[in-house]
């Protein structure tokens, strides 16, 4: 009996190897799929810890920044707390000081110190690195920890509008960086020093509130004289044509302190172009 063409044994023989070599294709194909994705999480995932590294070591540096303007810091040194008050800004000057106790002071200049400085350098005197003047410390240069200290400078500045009598305001701009040098954040927050309050009287530029943060009336306040209860139309017994005074709505209260801040992202293109 002869077998059909389709059962003969010389007709199948290489079918299954062809089989076997396609499905190993395959599984391959998507295990290499499946590595790739796996080794793109670990990035993603080493990345954005460098990046949270860097963030919360610049944070760092701003807090540093503001204690050192406050100088309220155990064992602060009296000569750079002076340079914080309006009879001491000497030390604030064009390029920033380098050294003493005017080091990272800069004077508002175009382009900006934060510009024209480099941040990354950590040989740059115009900087101040964290806790020099204020005696923090952080653990840099091993394992997971920042490759090296955060740093920031301080600019005085003159927002539009903003009179004596609000106190001085400070550019504040730090860096921090990650495990790698290479991966760094910069931000900026901007800090306000009131002015120092007169002996038995209230902190000028509006800093005069009561203890649980409400406004005290003006003296005097209530109804106008002879204003009495309201009539069936509603108005005051009493009162003239022109009606009830509207009241006078409460002055703003800036508060003392930070009172702005945001990330530089494109810090390296623009300290490039302010250095070209």
């Amino acid at each position: 009996m002869r077998l059909p063409l389709s059962l003969h044994p010389r007709r199948r023989r290489g079918a299954a190897l062809v089989c076997a070599l396609v499905l190993m294709l395959a599984a391959m194909l998507v295990g290499i799929s499946v590595s790739r994705a796996a080794f793109a999480s670990i990035a993603a995932a080493r990345a954005e810890r460098e990046r949270g590294l860097a963030y919360e070591a610049a944070e760092a540096a701003l807090l540093d920044a503001e204690r050192d303007i406050a100088a309220v810091s155990a064992g602060a040194d009296p000569a750079r707390a002076a340079q914080f008050t309006p009879a001491g800004t000497g030390g604030f000057v064009e390029g920033c000081g380098r050294a003493g106790s005017s080091r990272g002071l800069c004077l508002a200049s175009s382009p900006p110190a934060w510009r024209a400085q480099d941040l990354a350098d950590p040989g740059n005197p115009a900087l101040v690195p964290y806790g020099h003047y204020t005696g923090a410390n952080m653990a840099t240069g091993k394992g997971l920890l920042p490759a090296q200290p955060p740093a920031y400078l301080i600019e005085q500045i003159a927002p539009p509008g903003a009179g004596a009598s609000l106190g001085s305001f400070y550019r504040i701009t730090a860096i921090g960086f990650g495990s790698q040098a290479s991966v760094r954040v910069v931000l900026q927050s901007v800090y306000r020093k009131p002015k120092p309050a007169p002996p038995g009287g209230a902190p000028p530029g509006g800093d005069a509130s009561e203890p649980d943060g409400s406004e005290s009336e003006p003296s005097g306040a209530g109804p106008p004289d002879g204003a009495g209860p309201p009539d069936e139309t509603g108005s005051p017994k009493g009162a003239g044509r022109s009606g009830p005074a509207s009241p006078t709505p409460p002055a703003v209260q800036l508060p003392a302190g930070r009172i702005a801040w945001r990330e530089i992202a494109n810090w390296p293109r623009l300290h490039a172009e302010a250095t070209e």
